[in-house]
């Protein structure tokens, strides 16, 4: 399905959200529960593959209704009417321009203007716009076109305006801080939309070939004032054709071809009398151009999108702070477990398949916030739970912000892991989101910034403050980690 990836990247965005007011061991309990019951036997399981089944079991817990499956299905149903829509657009025009003016042949450049030439910026403009894509951000007539398609959709399909009206709104407020996603999103949307005007040349190919073999067509060309040479015109044409004509001998467009059937709207007369007859040599280059330069270069653009995404999107536990964190969770829960023991409930199977690729842990920078401590066996739960090696640790937050951007200055590597200990009951102030906005500048754009939030509650509701307020900053490599009953007042030791 052409949106199916797209739909499980809103899902996973959707379920995290659903899941935000629950306790971290209890999801995951859960998580590993859903991985046992779904887990491959005798295999070896990795994160994405724990992410597949995580997926695929959420989905089927809430009856396969989830936000990206209504999203896909809704596209795609869009997304054939719109090429069927395009099919008939291209056919029609070049039908319209095929009947030509009462007893005047129907002319080759007006021809290939409207059915070629100027569908072809279009395409000019998608590539320019899947080149800068990392500075302009998103494509507002992109993709809040398909919203709005969406919507109308729904509303079509019966499933009432308020439901709608939901669902659209729902895409909108997860593309607020899906920057992690959105190649991934615009490059969906753009190989979907290459098939609409690559619908729009196969139906004027088709609507060609179709009136060429069943119909006598007529074609020529004209200028005015001899502003365009006969000469012009079939080097023109003999440079274009040459893909096919050449190696296959069809299609070609010779000088005296284009010669003879130069016509004349004043006199209705072509420049040789036996041009009339000779014209319908022009259809099969016609057509070739029309599938050449027009289907040929729309499905490589699109089946080169739709390759990159599909590439780019084989590592997505990886982009996923949160559902990265809460995988492991959930495996090394069960492999915590998996140790035979009196009156314990065995693990399941899924910690036997575990593959130690999965548990690769990367280095990462400790900085305590205003006086937040760990004790060290928390410090170490932590790390642990998300994977992650302590090979530095500082201490920030002091009235001197030139201090912290000091620190942040010779921090180190770029790409490394960022973890942010903080207290919960501590409102994240300006001054605290200005030191994680230094922390993404100062770094590379897709670091990990953990900021765990020490708190005496799993309920605790200075944990919904702490996400709300670290959202506005629009950085979904952030990731909000609750530590509970942490021992506060001890500095994490190396």
């Amino acid at each position: 399905m052409a949106f199916a990836r797209l739909g499980q990247i809103l899902d996973i965005e959707w379920l995290l959200r659903r899941d935000e007011g629950q306790a971290a061991s209890e999801l995951a309990r859960q998580d590993r529960q859903l991985l046992a019951e779904r887990a491959p036997e005798a295999r070896p399981l990795e994160l994405e593959q724990a992410l597949e089944l995580w997926l695929a079991g959420r989905r089927a817990e809430l009856g396969q209704r989830t936000l990206g499956t209504r999203l896909s299905e809704l596209l795609t149903v869009v997304h054939v009417g719109l090429f069927l829509a395009a099919c008939a657009a291209g056919a029609g025009a070049a039908g319209a321009l095929l009947e030509g003016s009462g007893a005047q042949p129907a002319n080759v450049l007006h021809f290939l203007l409207a059915t070629l030439l100027w569908p072809l910026v279009f395409l000019l403009g998608s590539a320019l716009l899947w080149l800068g894509r990392g500075r302009i951000g998103r494509s507002v007539l992109l993709e809040d076109s398909y919203l709005l398609l969406v919507g109308f959709a729904s509303r079509l399909a019966q499933r009432g305006a308020a439901q709608a009206g939901n669902l659209a709104t729902e895409w909108r407020q997860l593309r607020l801080g899906a920057r992690r996603y959105r190649e991934l999103e615009l490059g969906s949307l753009l190989a979907a939309a290459q098939w609409y005007p690559l619908g729009f040349h196969l139906g004027a190919a088709l609507t060609l070939a179709g009136s060429a073999l069943f119909s006598d067509l007529a074609f020529a060309w004209s200028t005015t004032d001899g502003s365009l040479s006969a000469s012009a015109v079939a080097g023109f044409f003999g440079a274009v054709t040459a893909p096919w004509c050449a190696p296959l001998g069809v299609g070609c467009v010779s000088a005296e071809l284009v010669r003879a059937t130069q016509f004349s709207r004043f006199t209705g007369e072509y420049a040789a009398s036996a041009g009339a007859l000779g014209s319908g040599a022009w259809w099969p280059a016609l057509f070739g151009c029309l599938l050449v330069y027009g289907v040929l270069p729309r499905l490589v653009f699109a089946l080169s999108l739709s390759g990159i995404v599909a590439r780019r999107s084989r590592r997505l536990s990886e982009r996923v702070l949160d559902l990265r964190a809460r995988l492991r969770a959930a495996l090394e829960l069960g492999a915590s477990s998996s140790t035979p023991s009196t009156g314990a409930e065995q693990a399941p199977a899924v910690v036997e398949q575990l593959a130690p690729a999965a548990l690769e842990q990367r280095e990462c920078w400790l900085i305590c916030w205003r006086g937040a401590a760990l004790a060290p066996g928390d410090a170490q739960a932590l790390l642990q739970r998300l994977g992650l090696v302590k090979v530095r640790q500082d201490v920030a937050g002091s009235s001197e912000f030139e201090q912290d951007r000091a620190l942040i200055t010779g921090a180190g590597p770029g790409e490394r892991v960022v973890v942010l200990v903080v207290e919960g009951w501590e409102a994240p102030d300006k001054a605290t989101r200005a030191f994680v906005r230094a922390l993404r500048e100062a770094g590379a754009r897709e670091r990990p910034i953990y900021v765990a939030v020490l708190l005496a509650a799993a309920d605790a509701p200075e944990l919904a403050v702490w996400r709300d307020r670290l959202r506005l900053l629009q950085d979904p490599f952030i990731s909000v980690q609750a530590v509970v009953g942490a021992a506060a007042g001890q500095e994490v030791s190396g």
